[in-house]
């Protein structure tokens, strides 16, 4: 008799593992595709450009794409082949490219992915300045702060440097730069007699 309860009571835990195991893989093998399902976005918009305006009515921000994808979960919006142009009171504008980015559902925030570019061209009284990284953060503020943690090589004319584990920079008015981690650099100074 107490054998037989043991059998039943083996039979009937050995059933329940399974009906477990089972239910669990059913919910790995669905949970992708309901997560996809939930991430469709709800518009997308092709060859898609915004530009938005300072308090005085003068271009502030310019931004294309290739395409732009908005998800209805978080308002996120997902770019391919973003350019964003930021227009300072003086001076050239900086161009902000790369192959794709994501934009916060309050656009507040910009994470540029793949290789980023970031170019200036010369002005009167300023120099021309390349930057190049990987995965670049870039917050919507009035001083343009971007930062990474990736490597980054920055160019003018000639001189160049690059910071091993990235860098903050400040694309207002005044470029401010702060290199993080070990910093290689090589500027030609020319002498004046």
């Amino acid at each position: 008799m107490l054998f037989t309860r043991q059998r039943g009571l083996a039979v009937t835990l050995a059933s329940v593992g399974v009906l477990a195991w089972w239910l669990y893989r059913g919910e790995e093998t669905s949970g992708p595709e309901q997560d996809s399902r939930e991430r469709r976005p709800d518009y997308m918009v092709n060859d898609f450009s915004a530009t938005t305006m300072d308090e005085f009515g003068t271009p502030n921000r310019h931004l294309t794409a290739g395409e732009l994808r908005h998800y209805p979960d978080d308002s996120s919006k997902e770019l391919e082949n973003p350019i964003l142009t930021l227009y300072v009171k003086t001076g050239p504008p900086w161009l902000v490219r790369s192959e794709a980015a994501w934009v916060s559902g309050d656009d507040n925030l910009i994470w540029m992915q793949g290789e980023v570019y970031i170019d200036r061209e010369a002005g009167e009284t300023t120099r021309p300045v390349h930057l190049r990284t990987r995965e670049l953060f870039l917050k919507r503020d009035d001083e343009n702060y971007a930062q990474t943690d990736q490597p980054v090589r920055i160019t003018s004319d000639v001189d160049w440097t690059t910071a091993e584990n990235g860098a903050r920079v400040w694309l207002g008015k005044d470029l401010r730069v702060t290199l993080l981690g070990r910093v290689r650099s090589e500027m030609l100074i020319s002498r004046t007699d």
